[in-house]
């Protein structure tokens, strides 16, 4: 009896370190703030080319979207570059309208970002000053927008943020990607003129992303939480979008929470990217250009396996461990009555005497 009860009681231990251990892996899958359609988000702009000569000429871009979700309605909001990458961080032109314009005063993404616990880190290539107010991207803000809000790039604690990323693999920007507890929600990366497209060729930034995307899907953030990808062009050649927009660029979102094989004809451009960055995360509008801008909800449906479904393949496993914990403990310790019973057996009374008559 007593063996008996040592095997259960070792079952039972087991039972419970399993459940730790589930519960722990679960933690630390969702470890960053929760958003709405995902936890984190990767950005990639690359620079001054029309949506059907990308999808036309760079071959892997066009699977790329082919298999996850394309907007082909998206339009660059301005020009040159420098506003447009305004737009993308603070959703306003102010202080920035041409290239080599600085400053924007206003309030962008990062003010939102911080003040609600939201991590973020945005990585140029090859720059110089990395973690440091005397940040240098090639282009400097013109295709960096952290450079150009006072907010940003007078606070050392933000600047910090600011990181380089070693050309053409980006080794500094995939190891980000590496460790889903601390990985940051927010992540931007500015390719340099060579691999973003702009001194170069369509198919020169498609072999650069080519290389890196295959990366950034395998990597355990996208395998293991609610992550999304979004490649974007800047500006195009003012090819006017067939559903709307002037300026019709390259837009694909991709990764585990993405709709696959999906085209959406509705009219987008920036602003509705930084909407979306806030309705995911529950954020106050910037101002009105942004408040009154569609989000793009529509990309949204999957989920990896520690969340949505894997969520509740966890917590059906957790529910089980407790209901098979429960019943073992119940079999090991007999209810009171039974051990009042064992302790105090029943004594029979002695027969009546018969009386003789």
């Amino acid at each position: 009896m007593e063996k008996t009860v040592r095997a259960k009681l070792s079952v039972l231990a087991a039972l419970l370190i399993l459940s730790l251990t589930l519960s722990s892996t679960f933690h630390a899958a969702t470890a960053a703030p929760g958003g709405k359609y995902f936890d984190h988000l990767v950005t990639i702009v690359m620079e001054k080319q029309d949506q059907d000569s990308v999808l036309s000429r760079g071959h892997y871009q066009s699977s790329l979207a082919a298999n996850y979700s394309l907007a082909t309605g998206y339009s660059g909001t301005d020009h040159p570059s420098e506003p447009n990458y305004c737009v993308m961080l603070g959703a306003s032109t102010s202080g920035c309208a041409d290239n080599g314009v600085c400053c924007n005063t206003g309030p962008n993404l990062i003010d939102r970002f911080e003040s609600t616990g939201i991590t973020w880190k945005a990585f140029a290539e090859d720059a110089d000053g990395s973690g440091t107010c005397s940040f240098s991207p090639p282009r400097g803000g013109d295709h960096f927008p952290f450079l150009l809000y006072t907010s940003i790039n007078n606070n050392a604690g933000r600047c910090a943020n600011m990181l380089t990323t070693s050309s053409p693999r980006d080794p500094e920007f995939i190891s980000s990607l590496s460790d889903p507890a601390s990985a940051p929600s927010f992540i931007w990366l500015t390719p340099n003129d060579n691999d973003n497209s702009h001194d170069t060729s369509i198919n020169t930034g498609d072999r650069y992303l080519a290389r890196l995307v295959p990366g950034i899907l395998a990597s355990p953030v996208f395998k293991n939480t609610r992550a999304a990808l979004f490649i974007v062009y800047d500006e195009g050649n003012d090819q006017a979008c067939h559903s709307g927009g002037p300026d019709c660029v390259y837009a694909s979102w991709s990764g585990p929470v993405v709709a696959k094989a999906f085209n959406s004809t509705k009219s987008y451009d920036h602003y509705p990217y930084v909407h979306t960055i806030e309705d995911n995360w529950g954020l106050q509008p910037l101002n009105s250009n942004d408040a009154k801008a569609a989000v793009m909800s529509e990309f949204f449906t999957g989920s990896s396996f520690f969340t949505g479904t894997g969520q509740w393949l966890i917590l059906v496993i957790l529910a089980a461990v407790v209901s098979a914990a429960v019943l073992i403990g119940w079999k090991i310790m007999p209810s009171k009555t039974t051990r009042r019973a064992r302790r105090s057996p029943r004594k029979h009374a002695s027969p009546s005497p018969v009386s003789s008559v």
